[in-house]
């Protein structure tokens, strides 16, 4: 059965955001911690108005629908999924952005790489790339990043000490939600990143404490719709799958025995780097 953008939408907040939040308060709203995670991610991509931006793992459209009207920059987003290729081309009609935003269906290794854009965003796209294939999402990157631009990375990982016997294994989350998927490893990646490009990284930041939270609010809107997920042709079975889902995630983060990380990458002799003209500024963080 295909989980639809109906199903996702009872319990993801109406952005229809499928990653970590960044929370300030206790009580915030998912709604309100999402959107700080977006500015936060606009903020460490630099980006401006001049700008042509590529996301790799679109999704439904919300993160390239806010950097443009932060920004009015250019943006072309990539997906897999046909629903959320309609879903966000539906959104970004209704906002009147055709013009800014273009979305395609297609893989990360089938963008015509003639196009340089001067940054790239990925949002928790990279956990289904697969641990035989970082090189070449790496490489790729390399090959469509301009000479000056940065690549801002956001990632589910697992510690280096289990990677490998991880990734050579099978779980409940491969098992029952995301086949094929792979968390990397912080080593994986900073592996792949010297191997098949010249990135070099510029701030490393784990927000992995913030997807407990996250995980908790996802859970509590879905079990509070269950009516609606019965109404879609599933089971209770199916509910308890997810609710267990839910959990267990929540649990691992809860524990730092998962992390989240937002990486920024950029190229050796990049002078454009300065925050507000002091170079001693750091960069946004959480």
């Amino acid at each position: 059965m295909i989980w639809s953008n109906d199903f996702f939408s009872i319990f993801l907040d109406p952005s229809m955001t499928y990653s970590c939040a960044v929370f300030k308060v206790e009580d915030e709203s998912l709604e309100v911690a999402q959107q700080r995670k977006v500015n936060l991610l606009i903020k460490k991509a630099k980006v401006e108005r001049n700008h042509h931006v590529l996301e790799i793992g679109s999704g439904w459209g919300s993160l390239a629908m806010e950097v443009v009207k932060q920004t009015g920059c250019k943006y072309t987003g990539i997906t897999l999924s046909e629903e959320q290729l309609k879903y966000a081309q539906m959104k970004v009609k209704e906002a009147g952005l055709e013009d800014r935003i273009t979305f395609l269906l297609c893989d990360y290794r089938q963008i015509p790489s003639r196009c340089k854009y001067d940054r790239i965003i990925s949002c928790e796209m990279i956990e289904g790339v697969g641990h035989e294939f970082m090189d070449d999402f790496f490489g790729c990157c390399e090959s469509l990043l301009a000479p000056d631009g940065l690549f801002v990375l956001q990632f589910i990982s697992i510690p280096e000490e289990r990677y490998e016997e991880y990734r050579r294994s099978s779980d409940f989350i491969k098992e029952y939600i995301f086949p094929g998927g792979c968390l990397p490893s912080l080593a994986r990646i900073t592996s792949a990143m010297s191997t098949a490009s010249r990135l070099c990284i510029e701030q490393v930041e784990n927000i992995g404490y913030h997807y407990y939270p996250t995980l908790i609010r996802w859970r509590d809107n879905f079990m509070a719709n269950k009516d609606a997920i019965l109404a879609l042709g599933f089971d209770d079975k199916f509910i308890r799958v997810w609710e267990y889902y839910f959990i267990y995630c929540a649990a691992g983060f809860k524990s730092r025995t998962l992390g989240t990380y937002q990486i920024v990458f950029s190229r050796p002799g990049n002078d454009k780097l300065a925050y507000a003209d002091n170079p001693y500024a750091s960069l946004p963080a959480a």
